[in-house]
């Protein structure tokens, strides 16, 4: 199977080798042709001012005659530019050169001799059949070449036909062999694979979760406020947001009088009871030691927050009162911040939300304080300077 996969893949290489050589053979006969029918087209154009000058006398015929006779070395030029590598065509290229010359030179003659008032003698000239006889050997000689290079466009496109049907038969056993080898591989692999991704998660979660609550931890919290910020900063009208910092007030009592696995025992109904008192769609994440956060998006206004911090005191007083029988005065100091009116960007919601839960503990506990930057105080506001 790995010898056949060789041999497939070499000779579909090979195929896209020639078939890249076709393309480059097509280009180069396209430009020959575009080059040699400008030629002829700029050549026309100055034969069909020069007459139609001779015979009316009206100058704007001049202008097409000039139009041609300026395009044409630049023409000629392209011409034997595109045919450098064809011996052949440059030959023909040389002959159709010279008599370019010679058209042109007689067409000069024929305008020369009109704008200086022998028109009669540049008519003379002119059925003499000198300049037919010119534009015979161009038209003959553009003519064998066009020919011959659509000859070899031709040729080009059928190989390129072909060796594209031959590497399409390399490359669909190519396929075929590849297809065989994941099967084999999936098959014998697959047992090994399923312990490695479950065991990828686990970590992948034990990495975003507090071990002892099982909410999001710091890590998680961060990722998810910079997701949130590029989705506003890409989209304008996004919903409002805000961020709750939760402090618990009288947890170092607990912990301190009967221990820390009491402590840890406390942290995790903390954790249940908060999580109970918020929207599926809000997150609520253990930052450290007795500190949460909350994350509101689309709240409705001020009022809704104050309900939600309020009802997240209450909670946690109400476990202060049932477990310790108010042993331990269980609270918790809130500090929020939301975004667009309070902060500028979502990047401030944390330190200012965190700076707002100080100025709440310092006030008594157990309530709450909105937060804002500088300049962009509100009602209901607490200006932080940090």
């Amino acid at each position: 199977m790995a010898v056949g996969l060789i041999v497939a893949a070499a000779l579909f290489l090979y195929e896209a080798r020639k078939i890249v050589d076709d393309g480059l053979r097509d280009e180069e006969a396209f430009a020959v042709l575009g080059a040699a029918n400008r030629l002829l087209h700029d050549l026309e154009n100055a034969e069909t001012g020069q007459r139609g000058y001779l015979l009316t006398g009206d100058e704007r015929y001049l202008d097409i005659y000039r139009s041609g006779i300026e395009d044409l070395d630049d023409t000629v030029l392209l011409l034997q530019r595109v045919v450098t590598n064809d011996d052949k065509s440059v030959e023909t290229v040389r002959r159709i050169e010279h008599a370019k010359t010679t058209k042109v030179s007689e067409l000069a003659r024929t305008v020369e001799l009109a704008r200086s008032g022998n028109r009669d003698a540049a008519i003379a000239l002119v059925q003499t059949n000198e300049g037919e006889r010119y534009m015979t050997t161009l038209r003959t000689e553009l003519g064998d070449l066009l020919s011959d290079w659509r000859a070899r466009r031709a040729a080009a496109v059928r190989d390129a036909h072909d060796r594209l049907l031959y590497g399409t038969v390399a490359l669909a056993v190519l396929a075929v062999l590849i297809c065989g080898l994941l099967i084999y591989t999936l098959f014998v692999q697959r047992r090994a694979f399923g312990k490695i991704s479950a065991h990828s998660k686990a970590l992948d979660r034990a990495a975003a979760h507090d071990p002892l609550t099982g909410l999001p931890n710091r890590r998680r919290l961060l990722a998810a406020l910079d997701e949130l910020a590029q989705s506003r900063t890409t989209a304008p009208d996004a919903e409002r947001l805000a961020l709750l910092y939760l402090d618990i007030d009288g947890f170092k009592g607990v912990n301190d009088a009967l221990g820390h696995s009491a402590g840890d025992s406390l942290l995790r109904r903390l954790g249940e009871t908060l999580r109970t008192a918020t929207r599926a769609q809000d997150m609520l994440a253990r930052v450290g030691g007795d500190e949460f956060v909350l994350i509101v998006p689309g709240y409705a206004d001020d009022a809704q927050l104050r309900e939600q911090a309020g009802r997240l005191i209450e909670r946690v007083q109400q476990i202060g009162l049932r477990d310790y029988g108010g042993r331990f005065p269980l609270g918790v100091s809130v500090g929020i911040a939301t975004w667009p009116d309070r902060v500028d960007a979502v990047e401030q919601l944390l330190d200012v939300a965190d700076a707002a839960m100080y100025t709440a503990k310092q006030a008594g506990r157990s309530t709450y304080r909105f937060g804002a930057r500088p300049g962009r105080q509100q009602g209901n506001v607490v200006t932080l300077p940090r």
